[in-house]
């Protein structure tokens, strides 16, 4: 394993952890409201796709989001969000196998928040500002780095995209233990009668399974480069 790779796994295993400790989740506040944007993205575009209609897109001050929804398929649109973020970050990761696509991709993912502010994001000023905040982020992102670096930053936005389905598992139990608030595991629960832990448990497995399968392809197709 090379530097770059070791490099790209401990800073991803290390916005895991950070998230997981309430003090220190400030830390990636940054991360975790792109994350979530995302993540609250692919609610919407399931509920579309299910024949039902997103009301919009919320992002709270703490990094947590929600999306309310009219319709739709439950269960595609309860699964989107941490089985879309885990998609999508695994096709972050293929295009990091080139500087062309890596600087495509990131600035994809600026036009696609784009166009989520503009449609969906309103209502809660965290949201709104920091979407402002990554649409020209990621866009100098992909203009300004180059070779490495930008194959780097491509990869590590996708693998900690990916991993968000740790926070499922986290989520679950903060609040099972702290609050009356519902996750996506638990409202699948209700829907389905299928354990929230299932569920969450499901959505790590999937995503850990797909990004490890994405990174190794990436990393044999370097090797014979």
């Amino acid at each position: 394993m090379t530097k770059s790779q070791k490099l790209l796994l401990l800073a991803s295993a290390a916005s895991i952890l950070l998230w997981a400790v309430p003090v220190l989740r400030i830390a990636i506040l940054p991360l975790i409201y792109l994350n979530t944007h995302f993540h609250e993205l692919a609610h919407a575009l399931a509920a579309w796709i299910s024949g039902g209609s997103p009301e919009r897109i919320l992002v709270f001050a703490d990094g947590s989001g929600v999306t309310p929804i009219l319709g739709g398929n439950a269960i595609l649109v309860g699964s989107a969000g941490y089985m879309g973020t885990a998609i999508l970050g695994s096709i972050l990761i293929l295009n990091g196998r080139t500087e062309k696509k890596a600087r495509t991709a990131l600035k994809t993912l600026s036009i696609l928040l784009g166009l989520s502010l503009i449609l969906l994001v309103k209502g809660d000023i965290a949201g709104v500002l920091s979407a402002i905040f990554w649409i020209p982020a990621l866009w100098l992102l992909g203009s300004q780095l180059k070779g490495d670096s930008l194959k780097f930053a491509v990869k590590f936005i996708g693998l900690q995209m990916s991993l968000t389905a740790f926070h499922a598992v986290l989520t679950l139990f903060e609040i099972t233990a702290a609050t009356d608030e519902h996750s996506d595991a638990m409202i699948l629960q209700q829907a389905t009668y299928i354990s929230d832990v299932v569920w969450a448990f499901g959505w790590v497995v999937f995503a850990v399974l797909l990004a490890g399968f994405t990174l190794r392809s990436v990393w044999i197709d370097n090797n014979r480069t």
